[in-house]
């Protein structure tokens, strides 16, 4: 562990509360509960001593299922999580709007978009579409930015600017499923829909590494996070050059929605509601950060253990689960939000 992270920890233990404390000792002790759950629960249901036994196991058939099978998956739900939902901490502090996630301003729309330019064009390999899906989502950051740049009232702009973004692309990408090719269609539908079935250990580590590097920098740059959520004129007091700082931070936030709506597609709700929930138990500072990515692995661990097991033999998309989940908290958070005192 290096000295920046130690550092980093231990800041965030000083801005816990004894009740603080205590739910961030019951959100880790739930996501490991998820985790383990995820090894275990499965066609074969194997007890939590018996996952453990076929970790350390060199050959058989539950081996195979444990460490072949199961563990990556629940690996890339836990990181994958922790990146979507920091992420949506990143793109909520920046517009100042609880409703600034990834998700609802367009992001994820744009980076299906990048790869269906890919896979449509017959060249639809794994790296390309990859590729493809990150440069779409950069491109579509881009191109909001570029429609609010100073017009101000950054927050709930940038929301109704990447709503229209998003439903322009979303007509896009439909124009485009419909003169694919039908394999080619249905291929780019089962990945629109977020899913972590069939990922392994060829998908999974390299994105894992790359979202582990990207919340490595996001922790080395959290300082200017906290001088944008102090305001431009308070962190430019301060010293922080605002400009530069929100476009790192947005390059890191759009990176980590990249690289996991390239591997698994789009899954809504977990950038948008695991800050808004973390805040339950920290309202700000390093320990956020920690409540963030840990309530961001919980949800996408648990919600795919729901898409694993709700339909008997038939294992749902996890962004189906994350979608109904979603709605409704974002039905809620909307009434909640217009019930506030202008």
């Amino acid at each position: 562990m290096s000295a920046d992270t130690r550092t980093f920890l231990r800041q965030a233990r000083r801005t816990l509360d004894r009740r603080g404390r205590i739910a961030m000792g019951i959100l880790i002790a739930a996501l490991v509960v998820s985790f383990v759950a995820g090894l275990s629960i499965g066609d074969t249901v194997l007890s939590p001593i018996r996952v453990i036994q076929a970790l350390f196991e060199t050959d058989g058939g539950i081996r195979m299922v444990v460490v072949d099978w199961r563990l990556p998956r629940a690996l890339a739900a836990v990181f994958f999580g922790a990146a979507l939902a920091l992420s949506g901490t990143v793109f909520q502090t920046i517009t100042r709007n609880p409703l600034g996630s990834p998700d609802v301003i367009g992001l994820t729309t744009g980076a299906y978009t990048g790869a269906l330019i890919v896979m449509t064009s017959g060249s639809g390999s794994g790296f390309a579409v990859a590729i493809g899906a990150i440069l779409g989502g950069f491109a579509t950051a881009a191109l909001v930015a570029l429609l609010i740049a100073g017009r101000g009232a950054l927050g709930y702009r940038i929301v109704i600017v990447g709503i229209g973004v998003s439903a322009v692309l979303a007509a896009v990408n439909a124009w485009m499923l419909l003169r694919a090719r039908r394999e080619v269609a249905i291929s780019a539908a089962i990945w629109d829909a977020g899913t972590l079935n069939g990922v392994g250990w060829n998908q999974a580590l390299v994105p894992i590494l790359v979202v582990s590097v990207l919340i490595v920098v996001l922790v080395c740059v959290r300082r200017g996070l906290w001088l944008v959520e102090l305001g431009d004129d308070i962190g430019t007091s301060l010293g922080g050059r605002m400009g530069a700082t929100k476009a790192g931070l947005v390059a890191i936030a759009v990176g980590l929605t990249g690289v996991v709506t390239a591997v698994i597609g789009p899954v809504a709700f977990i950038a948008l509601a695991a800050p808004h929930l973390a805040r339950l138990i920290v309202k700000n500072g390093p320990a956020h950060l920690v409540a963030t990515a840990l309530m961001g692995a919980t949800l996408l661990s648990l919600a795919d253990i729901i898409a694993q097991n709700a339909v008997p033999k038939h294992a749902l998309p996890v962004g189906v689960v994350t979608l109904v989940l979603g709605g409704a908290y974002l039905i809620y958070l909307v009434i909640r939000t217009a019930r506030r005192p202008v």
